[in-house]
């Protein structure tokens, strides 16, 4: 006797007797559909108001049976599975409860994904019966289906058994095809799903939008974006038991691979997921530390993403039960030591401490360099903004050596840079320009934490130029994503240029909003820009107000410092631009080049350069 796969609960031992006897039932090899097979199932699947699915080889073999529920059945493992240009060996039989025989787009993508010989239902409304089967595409893929019915037994029983002639053929021709007609190995194909919740911060549609954009930058094929409204979040499935089933039916009819959620998901909703559905399953988190692993290319930069994936990664290190959570030692667990999940964990906890390590070397030098730039008092601007807003490509133009990476492209760019800005007036000024990592809405916190070094650039900087992209209609939330992140980095009073790039791609009704516009109220004194780093229009402008920004208020100046006032002569050299000290009568004389805000703090010791 074999064994009924599904849902056998509430199934009586009568019912599930029938079904188990079919193993060992006489089956001719002769019938597509064999007669006590169909009469079998039909009964069966009456009495329980349930699908009923067999699975049968070439050689008359009963491979499985299974039970779903009253519109879907799922899909056992089943063998005979052959190399990717033959069809699989194995047939479906199964019934539609209440319903006609015609086949549903779970069916036909069943049948392309498991590669089966064919796909028949049985309706149980009418008796109809529909047969699917593969047939090759002009690269000789088995990427196009034949449907045929209705048919009705007994009636129909010759035309049914022809099905076997288009089987034999479709797959005779798998042996013609020549080793360069092979067939390319699938790509990563998925499903994108979120939720919609009440008095979410995030519109739950856009967010998807972008969650697409995530997965194609990933290399992955997105074929549906699915989004729930729910009033809260599913502890155990995320978006429920019911909704993630569907998900699981949705997934075979698609021949989809990976399923992405839009949120951080737990380790056990992770699991959970990944066992109702038969697909890899991962978060937006997960999503976009692939993709900061894909694009970082310095030392700094990779160290930065692991920490981050080491991070993410630990609280979802799983294990078989409470036993694989505890040390070997005490009544029970003697024997093996130490346990896989406890190794993994102490192995994970000492990467992450030689990271941080390491990091807080490289902050350090960072560090190191910033103050040797405030020393010879050459003032920095910092690129921010969404990402793929264009700030890399504003660099490559106001900084013509800079050679950065830029492609239109979520995160083309993560590795910090610093270069000197061209002077449109080639009158000798000196300034910097540093290009950080792009935003996105839903950052991961961990990995602001992994890249707090880098960001550093941005706290420290003279000047923020905020790049806004133009031609996205929901520039208004990214800056606002992107302001709430300086906010967390501690860059909120850093002076800010509002620059709106990819004007030229711009829609034609597009206006500075009004609340950049105002000469009062808390916006007094930021300035906006309308530029297109690709055409170069309104650059030229750009560049100069920042030299003008970053310069104008400093000057050259001499100080004496009396003796007695050691902190004010740090604070001098802290402040960057001390060019030379000499010791005088009265005290420490200081020529150095200063803010103005640092001109007026110490204007009551400024002197002359003779000294008076």
């Amino acid at each position: 006797m074999g064994k009924i796969h599904g849902n056998t609960d509430s199934v009586k031992k009568s019912v599930l007797e029938e079904l188990e006897a079919l193993y060992d039932a006489e089956i001719l090899k002769s019938e597509l559909i064999p007669l006590n097979i169909y009469e079998t199932i039909f009964n069966s699947s009456e009495k329980l108001n349930r699908e009923i699915a067999v699975y049968l080889d070439r050689r008359g073999n009963l491979v499985s049976v299974a039970i779903g529920d009253n519109n879907k059945v799922d899909l056992p493992e089943i063998g005979g599975k052959r190399d990717e240009r033959r069809l699989s060996g194995i047939r479906c039989i199964h019934t539609h409860p209440s319903a006609s025989g015609k086949l549903s787009d779970v069916d036909l993508g069943t049948l392309s994904n498991l590669r089966l010989d064919a796909m028949i239902a049985v309706g149980l409304k009418d008796g109809s019966i529909f047969v699917g089967s593969l047939e090759r595409n002009e690269k000789g893929e088995l990427k196009d289906q034949r449907v045929g019915g209705p048919f009705f037994l007994p009636k129909d029983s010759e035309r049914l058994n022809s099905f076997f002639e288009i089987i034999n053929t479709t797959d005779k021709e798998a042996s013609r095809l020549s080793d360069t007609d092979e067939i390319a190995e699938k790509g990563e194909r998925a499903i994108l799903v979120g939720l919609s919740l009440p008095g979410s911060e995030y519109d739950g549609t856009e967010s998807l939008a972008e969650l697409e954009e995530l997965a194609k930058t990933a290399g992955a094929e997105v074929k549906k974006r699915i989004l729930q409204k729910k009033e809260r979040a599913d502890s155990a499935f995320y978006i429920g038991r019911g909704k993630a089933e569907e998900l699981s039916l949705m997934r075979q009819a698609l021949d989809v691979n990976l399923i992405i959620f839009d949120d951080e998901l737990s380790g056990a909703q992770i699991r959970n997921l990944e066992a109702i559905t038969g697909a890899r399953v991962i978060d937006r988190t997960s999503l976009i530390l692939d993709i900061f692993a894909q694009r970082a290319k310095s030392t700094e930069g990779k160290l930065q993403v692991e920490l981050a994936q080491m991070k993410y990664m630990l609280p979802r290190l799983t294990g078989r039960g409470v036993a694989m959570s505890r040390l070997g030692g005490g009544i029970g667990t003697r024997g093996p030591g130490e346990t896989k999940l406890e190794t993994d964990r102490r192995h994970i906890n000492r990467r992450i401490k030689a990271i941080e390590r390491q990091l807080a070397e490289v902050g350090n030098r960072r560090g190191e360099l910033r103050n040797a730039r405030k020393r010879n008092a050459v003032p920095t601007a910092a690129l921010a903004g969404y990402t793929n807003a264009g700030k890399s490509t504003i660099m490559n133009y106001l900084c013509p050596a800079a050679d950065v990476f830029a492609e239109d492209m979520l995160f083309a760019t993560l590795d910090s840079t610093v270069r000197k800005l061209k002077d449109p007036k080639n009158i000798g000024r000196e300034a910097l320009l540093s290009d950080t990592v792009g935003f996105i809405r839903k950052l991961p916190h961990d990995l602001v934490e992994a890249f707090k070094s880098t960001l550093e650039e941005t706290v420290f900087a003279d000047l923020i130029l905020h790049v806004v992209d133009a031609s996205n209609e929901r520039f208004l939330e990214h800056m606002e994503v992107v302001d709430k992140i300086l906010c967390s980095i501690g860059a909120e009073k850093t002076p800010v240029f509002i620059v709106f790039n990819k004007i030229d791609k711009a829609p034609s009704d597009f206006r500075i909003p009004v609340e950049y516009k105002s000469s009062s109220g808390e916006n007094k004194g930021v300035r906006t820009f309308c530029v297109s780093a690709k055409t170069g229009e309104g650059m030229e402008q750009l560049a100069e107000a920042i030299f003008e920004n970053l310069l104008i208020y400093r000057k050259k100046a001499v100080f004496c410092i009396p003796f007695s006032e050691g902190g004010i002569l740090s604070a001098l050299h802290e402040s960057g631009g001390v060019q030379k000290t000499e010791y005088g009568e009265k005290g420490v004389i200081v020529e150095a080049i200063v803010s103005g805000e640092i001109l007026g703090r110490y204007k009551k010791y400024e002197i002359d350069g003779r000294g008076n």
